[in-house]
C-alpha cells in the first residue's frame, strides 16, 4: 500500500511539473499576443497636407419665414410643457424656466415681424404675466382657474393671430423690408 501511495505522489509531481513547463513555455506567445506594437505602415504612409488658404463658407441666408416657423413651433412645444407642469404641479423653478423660454422665443419672433404684429406678440406674452406672478404663492393660494383661462387665451391668440398664414405679409427680412410672399 505504501508503494501505491508513493507511486501516486510521483505521478502527481510529474504531472505538476509538466503543467508548469507547458505554462512557462507558452508564456512567450501570450506575452507577444498582448504586447502593443506600433503600426509601421499606417503612420509612415500618411502625409500631412496643411491648408494654406482658409475656405470661405457661404453666409447663412436669413429666411424670416423659416425662422418664424421654428420659433412658433418652439413656443407650441414649451406651451405644452407649461400646461403639463400646471397639471402635474411641478416646481415653481421649472415653471419659471418654461415661461422664460416662451418669452425668449416670443422676443426672437418680434425681430422677424413688423410693428403691428410686434404689438400682438407683446399681448401674447402678457397672457403669461399672471401665472408668472402667482408662482410666488403656494399651490393652494393660486387661482388655478384664472391660470388655465389665461393659458387657453394664450393658445387661442397664438393660433388665431400669429400663425404663419395669418402674418405672412408682415414678415420683415434682415434688411428691414417687409416680405410679400
Amino acid at each position: 500500500m505504501s508503494n501505491f501511495n508513493s507511486h501516486k505522489k510521483v505521478m502527481l509531481t510529474i504531472a505538476g511539473l509538466l503543467v508548469l513547463c507547458l505554462s512557462l513555455s507558452s508564456c512567450d506567445t501570450l506575452r507577444q499576443k498582448f504586447t502593443r506594437h506600433k503600426k509601421k505602415g499606417d503612420i509612415e504612409d500618411q502625409t500631412f497636407v496643411p491648408v494654406l488658404e482658409p475656405e470661405e463658407y457661404p453666409t447663412i441666408q436669413e429666411d424670416p419665414e423659416r425662422n418664424y416657423k421654428e420659433q412658433y413651433s418652439m413656443i407650441k412645444a414649451w406651451y405644452q410643457d407649461l400646461w403639463t407642469a400646471l397639471n402635474d404641479k411641478n416646481s415653481p423653478g421649472y415653471i419659471h424656466y418654461t415661461i422664460k423660454e416662451i418669452i425668449n422665443h416670443i422676443t426672437q419672433m418680434e425681430k422677424l415681424v413688423d410693428v403691428p404684429t410686434q404689438e400682438n406678440l407683446v399681448k401674447l406674452a402678457s397672457f403669461l404675466d399672471y401665472y408668472n406672478i402667482s408662482l410666488d404663492s403656494s399651490w393652494d393660494m393660486r387661482n388655478t382657474s384664472r391660470i388655465q383661462s389665461d393659458l387657453r387665451a394664450f393658445d387661442r391668440f397664438l393660433r388665431d393671430h400669429l400663425r404663419i398664414d395669418k402674418i405672412k405679409g408682415h414678415l420683415v427680412s434682415a434688411t428691414g423690408t417687409t416680405s410679400s410672399k
